[in-house]
């Protein structure tokens, strides 16, 4: 389970590291922070104190590539630095990790910053199934997998600093968890909680001591609000958050286009066939998802060649309607999007696209996931 002690540490590492490689500190550090986005489109159960299962540890290696989603497209520097980090902290400098398999310099510096201060958080954190790994041990590890797990120059930059990161851990001592049915629920920081509600910090302390919200107190004494509480309270105030859509390209987008008509259904197979391990395939693979798929393949072919993509939202729209009717979950909808857009990608490289259509394409799979979000929240909400 992250917690905000954890971001705190890990991004503080960063910002060590960052500092020792001439890089700018306060940027690796912000945007380190967001390493783990991806992890908030999972249930509660994966946050969970305890050991994973096989099925649980195979759906979170979809995290960097839901993540790197989720904090592409806005053009803004620091957040492309974090949808970096997002997609490639679990990458190994010898091109063993994932979700890409990239080694070595092809890794961005800061996801294979983030990989080691990461890792040596997780090290000399302590969790119910082990004892924390002492600094020294943690030091250890780090330099048994220079070259390997780990680029060099980085844990040499970060073992210069050991002092300073043995500092950082002092000065953000992970929480004690509480035994209470309460706590065991998922809680939310004050100034998140706040955020929520859209009211101050200090106004929803006066709530909790009112009793108008359950609140909670961490073994360190800060203030923790279960999440369905705080958003029951949001639903009965009529809060809602606002997210600025991210609009398809405005331009047609036609090597993308013909690639799609030439190569369209079997990209789409291909993809359908990523979702899904050999001995499990699901709705995206089954015989009674082709129409749907080709329907949606099509669609999105004229819409590029038009340059109108509004039918093609439309189209998505209506093909995970359809998907999630035949029972697929959220994970294995952006997980077809994810992978779909991968083999799209690399069809339109092949085919030469140059640098303005491969960032349109971008755009377009971007505005397409950012639909589907929508549609799972409007659905969640119906329920």
């Amino acid at each position: 389970m992250e917690t905000g002690s954890h971001l705190q540490r890990m991004s503080g590492h960063c910002a060590l590291i960052a500092e020792r490689l001439q890089l700018d500190p306060d940027s690796v550090r912000a945007a380190s922070r967001l390493h783990d986005v991806g992890m908030s489109s999972f249930g509660p159960a994966v946050h969970q104190r305890r050991p994973l299962s096989g099925r649980e540890r195979d759906e979170l290696t979809q995290h960097p590539s839901i993540g790197h989603v989720m904090l592409s497209g806005s053009g803004i520097a620091l957040l492309d630095v974090a949808a970096d980090i997002a997609l490639t902290h679990h990458e190994r400098y010898d091109g063993r990790g994932y979700p890409r398999g990239l080694r070595a310099d092809a890794i961005p510096l800061a996801g294979r910053i983030a990989a080691v201060a990461d890792t040596f958080d997780a090290l000399t954190t302590a969790r119910p199934y082990r004892p924390a790994t002492s600094i020294d041990r943690a030091a250890d590890t780090l330099r048994a997998e220079r070259g390997r797990q780990f680029d060099p120059q980085v844990v040499d930059a970060f073992l210069e600093e050991l002092d300073a990161a043995a500092a950082v851990l002092c000065r953000h001592p992970e929480e004690a968890a509480d035994d209470t049915a309460l706590l065991q629920a998922p809680l939310l920081p004050l100034h998140v909680a706040a955020a929520i509600l859209a009211i101050s910090p200090s106004r929803l302390r006066r709530w909790a001591d009112d009793g108008r919200i359950e609140s909670v107190r961490t073994a360190g004494g800060h203030r923790r609000f279960p999440s369905d509480a705080v958003r029951e309270l949001a639903q009965a105030r009529g809060v809602h958050a606002t997210v600025h859509p991210l609009t398809p390209p405005n331009t047609p987008l036609p090597l993308l286009a013909r690639c799609l008509r030439t190569h369209g259904m079997r990209i789409t197979i291909a993809a359908a066939a990523a979702v899904y391990r050999d001995d499990a395939p699901g709705w995206f693979a089954s015989p009674s998802a082709t129409p749907a798929l080709a329907d949606f393949t099509e669609t999105l072919a004229e819409a590029c060649a038009r340059g109108e993509y509004a039918p093609a939202l439309a189209a998505h729209h209506d093909l995970m309607g359809i998907a999630a009717a035949g029972g697929a979950v959220l994970l294995e909808r952006h997980t077809f999007l994810q992978r779909f857009g991968h083999f799209a990608m690399r069809t339109l490289v092949k085919a030469g696209g140059k640098p303005e259509e491969v960032a349109g394409m971008r755009r377009l799979l971007t505005a397409l996931q950012e639909t589907g979000l929508r549609d799972a929240d409007q659905r969640a909400q119906a329920r």
